[in-house]
């Protein structure tokens, strides 16, 4: 279902004290973000990317110091706001705090980590909406804020903030550009695919880890990772190809670098196998 931002919500923000200039910058990042969720073909709940996006920064009706979040997550309680919205207010500090960050900031100690692509596109978004509007690089359009995120993060401190902050903010580009691109795609779509048997499926999980869980995505047949270079000829370069590893981390990426390397359609499974599980779908216990 499509999401449309809702003026109520716009008056809400003016109600509780947020000046124009604060909600101009939560109006372009809530857009962006819609945007950015369209364009990766996730299934994602665009009203929670809406709204968590509008209102991540209403704590800046009382304060803009790094406690803003914290705020904003106790007054969109006490304004009734769902808990998933309230979630990313309070999370949205520096993209997802550890605990050890949080006592060094001195905020409540607990883990912000954003556990939801919903909120990892919003930090991304606001991050984005950032590097286009301060007039500290010069943007011609706003393509090149993805185009040249690397390089603006690594250059300027201030979007990057420190070597933790800045790994964490890659990581989202790197996850988000590649859902956009094709060379990640999430368990709905892949199971969409699936039902069509268009694709190729493999399991590239390293061997001991498929030896402790020999259970597989149905239509999966599983290669050894450490083998790539060897049986990468026998998959076909006019079908598409996806691989999933146990967590879709540095196994999938490396493989599917390797495939794409030689020209073969290939995209891996974001979350990997235990993605496919939380989503609710089924393992098959035959092994190939």
């Amino acid at each position: 279902m499509d999401y449309r931002i809702a003026q109520k919500d716009i008056e809400t923000l003016r109600t509780a004290g947020m000046t124009e200039a604060d909600l101009n910058h939560s109006l372009k990042v809530a857009n962006k973000a819609l945007e950015i969720a369209r364009r990766t073909g996730a299934t994602l709940d665009l009203e929670l990317v809406g709204r968590g996006a509008l209102f991540h920064d209403l704590g800046k009706t009382v304060t803009h110091e790094i406690s803003h979040g914290r705020i904003g997550a106790e007054l969109g309680a006490k304004l009734g706001l769902p808990q998933a919205v309230t979630v990313i207010m309070e999370k949205h500090i520096r993209g997802g705090l550890t605990e050890p960050e949080a006592v060094e900031l001195g905020l409540p100690v607990k883990d912000y980590t954003l556990n939801r692509l919903e909120e990892r596109i919003i930090i991304y978004a606001d991050r984005l909406v950032d590097i286009i509007h301060d007039g500290i690089v010069e943007i011609k359009e706003e393509a090149e804020a993805e185009a040249r995120f690397v390089e603006i993060l690594n250059e300027y401190p201030k979007y990057g903030k420190n070597e933790i902050t800045l790994r964490r903010y890659l990581g989202y580009h790197e996850e988000i550009q590649g859902l956009i691109n094709g060379r990640i795609i999430d368990a709905p779509r892949l199971k969409g695919m699936l039902a069509k048997d268009a694709i190729t499926l493999l399991d590239v999980r390293r061997k001991a880890d498929r030896e402790t869980a020999p259970d597989m995505i149905p239509g999966a047949v599983w290669r050894d990772p450490e083998q790539v270079q060897q049986w990468a000829g026998e998959i076909a370069k006019d079908t598409q190809t996806v691989i999933y590893c146990a967590r879709g981390g540095s196994v999938s990426q490396s493989v599917t670098n390797t495939l794409r390397e030689k020209g073969l359609a290939v995209a891996y499974l974001d979350g990997g196998l235990k993605a496919w599980t939380k989503h609710g779908e089924t393992l098959n216990s035959s092994v190939r």
